[in-house]
């Protein structure tokens, strides 16, 4: 391979290598924003559970409706940012792997 094109793939690989990275980083944001909801969406069920025994069943209803929708959203999207990471950390280390042989690789100019 000459030197030109090992240049340039060696270029492609870092810069895909880059954006996994960015990717698994927004990902992970996105796992601690859904473990943040599911709290909240706990608080909001336990609140509609107070609300139900003292206050008003009405009110208490809508809470728990509010509080649960909430609570599984986040948990459905828990699960699909995990797996999103499980996914993502596979390429990342494919796109390493394939950017350190690109660096091993000896350039003969033709």
């Amino acid at each position: 391979m000459d030197s030109r094109t090992l240049t340039q793939r060696t270029g492609q690989a870092r810069g895909s290598l880059m954006r996994l990275e960015q990717d698994l980083s927004r990902a992970k944001r996105n796992l601690k924003s859904a473990t943040r909801n599911r709290i909240v969406g706990g608080v909001i069920l336990l609140i509609g559970v107070i609300a139900l025994i003292q206050i008003n069943v009405a009110t208490g209803v809508v809470v728990l409706l509010i509080g649960g929708w909430v609570f599984v959203r986040a948990f459905v999207k828990m699960g699909q940012e995990r797996r999103s990471i499980d996914t993502i950390t596979d390429r990342v280390t494919n796109a390493s792997a394939k950017l350190a042989e690109l660096k091993v690789q000896p350039s003969v100019a033709e």
